[in-house]
């Protein structure tokens, strides 16, 4: 038998309502783009109602949720942006590092860290020892959770109990990564 012949094709069809994108849980709550987090490995079927709903049921004080789509293909990218009314809902978020999204048939382990924003100010600074350049730096400890310069994160992160702290860069669309230093 022609081994081409025994290859059976399967094609899932999973349609995507654009509208499905964003969801407000609390209106009346502002945005605040520092409490803010970036889930990333949702499963492509989750809609961003369903995960502000996971996320408020864990943490509380969900007031918005997106879900990352292809600019081209309109279809979801697998990761996703959830904004909290409160600290203390952020901080519980970021800390707990890795979820686990429980809704029908999708039980899958997705990573969550802060979402790293563009064209921030050293927020030690304000740009005055950086010649008023963006801050690269953003540290997701939670005693620091601000934005640095060069100068401003290897003078505030040198100091005891901070050392080992790692900077998140923004690297290519919401794609944070971490970069080590070496202390002379």
């Amino acid at each position: 038998m022609n081994l081409a012949l025994q290859i059976k094709m399967f094609v899932q069809i999973r349609p995507w309502n654009l509208s499905d994108s964003d969801f407000v849980m609390d209106g009346s709550q502002p945005l605040d783009p520092r409490k803010t987090i970036f889930v990333g490995g949702v499963p492509r079927p989750l809609r961003a109602v369903e995960l502000a709903m996971i996320m408020d049921r864990l943490y509380g004080g969900v007031c918005y949720a997106g879900i990352d789509t292809d600019p081209e293909l309109k279809y979801p990218k697998g990761a996703g942006r959830v904004a909290f009314s409160n600290q203390q809902s952020y901080i519980a978020a970021i800390s707990a590092r890795f979820v686990q999204l429980q809704h029908g048939d999708i039980d899958k382990r997705v990573e969550v860290k802060p979402y790293v924003l563009d064209d921030q100010m050293c927020d030690e600074c304000q740009g005055a020892r950086c010649g008023g350049k963006f801050a690269p730096f953003f540290c997701a400890n939670v005693t620091c959770l601000q934005y640095y310069c060069e100068f401003c994160w290897a003078n505030i992160h040198s100091r005891a109990g901070r050392e080992f702290h790692k900077p998140l860069v923004k690297e290519g669309a919401d794609r944070p990564r971490q970069i080590h230093f070496r202390w002379n």
